[in-house]
């Protein structure tokens, strides 16, 4: 028990101190890049400089958190056998299962603040990073009118062509309805729609292609657009899912559905909101699988290297099968969790073998 809470503490402190040098060394890199583009917007400098890194960093922590889950569990992990201590542990008849639990609890802490961080503060500040962005990097921030906007809503296709005013204005407006059979009932074709208390108050509207339209070509009824959509939808409905919180990117999926992207990549990114963080407490896992593999070895470099190496193929993995998944070549489920449960079967079977046959002891 001593020392399972002995290895706790040191893959935390680990953990903490990767964690802030790697969030250090990548922003600095991040904004030598982006300095001259921010400086651009005409803001004081040393105030732009300050708000771009702000804004920046609850990104990057994010990003850079399994890493410094991995290298802290492989060099606490390293340590210990440096220093004979899992043979020691071996020959006392202790489990190394009991080791390796204590380290994937303390991943599974930390995954639930990954978690609860993204949501609370890292979908915020990239919001407001983007809008920065968007707006050129000038002092003011105010968000930039947004161009050739394509949403759905249920079986509609909306295409907006400027959006005015904080989303209370759109121009040419083509309204592209989706019969059953998948063929294009009907095409409106709107100059320019003002939020009215409730409703969008329409000018220009008119009949445009559609099997709907008469041989003469004129509909049988006048062009209308009943909708769920709001101002607020075409300002931040184009959003990438990593601007977004749990609770809104389930907006995009269901019954009615209102995006700019396929109901597929809104789905895979609500599942890849929850298994994201979770890889935090895989890493642990992996790290032992090279600790514990390589104990014997005498070579902490190439132990670190190999872990390393194992993480890395986990991060391509995942980026590869989320990627089809975004593109609605794999399932959003599977997409999502496919690479955490292979690697996290694998590492099991690793470490339970270990535990019972002593490779390589």
């Amino acid at each position: 028990m001593i020392l399972s809470r002995y290895l706790m503490r040191a893959f935390l402190a680990r953990f903490v101190g990767l964690l802030l040098g790697l969030v250090l060394f990548l922003q600095t890199l991040d904004l030598l890049a982006q300095a001259n583009e921010v400086l651009a917007g005409g803001g004081a400098p040393l105030d732009s400089l300050l708000r771009y890194v702000m804004l920046r960093v609850p990104s990057l922590v994010e990003t850079v958190a399994p890493l410094a889950g991995l290298l802290g569990a492989l060099t606490a992990l390293v340590t210990l056998a440096k220093n004979s201590e899992v043979l020691a542990m071996r020959a006392a008849g202790r489990s190394v299962l009991s080791l390796v639990g204590g380290l994937v609890a303390v991943g599974s802490a930390l995954s639930i603040l990954l978690f609860v961080f993204s949501e609370t503060v890292v979908v915020r500040t990239n919001g407001m990073l983007e809008d920065w962005r968007d707006a050129g990097f000038k002092p003011d921030g105010q968000m930039a009118d947004g161009e050739n906007s394509w949403l759905m809503e249920d079986n509609v296709f909306v295409r907006v062509g400027h959006v005015q005013r904080g989303g209370t204005e759109l121009m040419n407006v083509r309204l592209l309805q989706r019969g059953g059979e998948e063929e294009i009932t009907d095409i409106i074709d709107i100059d320019r729609a003002v939020w009215d208390v409730d409703h969008w108050a329409l000018t220009g509207a008119r009949h445009v292609g559609g099997t709907n339209l008469a041989p003469n070509g004129v509909a049988a009824t006048p062009p209308g657009w009943v909708t769920q959509l709001r101002p607020e939808h075409f300002m931040r409905f184009a959003s990438h899912p990593n601007e977004l919180s749990l609770n809104a990117l389930q907006e995009y999926v269901g019954n009615v559905a209102i995006g700019s992207r396929p109901q597929y990549f809104y789905d895979t990114w609500l599942h890849q909101k929850i298994a994201g963080p979770i890889v935090l407490a895989l890493m642990p896992l992996l790290a032992a699988i090279a600790a514990f593999a390589h104990h014997r070895q005498g070579s902490a470099v190439m132990t670190i290297v190999w872990g390393i190496s194992l993480g890395f193929l986990f991060i391509i993995i995942d980026n590869m099968i989320l990627a089809m998944g975004q593109f609605g070549s794999l399932p959003p489920f599977i997409a999502a969790w496919l690479p955490l449960i292979l690697f996290l079967t694998l590492g099991l079977w690793i470490v339970f073998s270990f535990e019972h046959t002593g490779a390589r002891t």
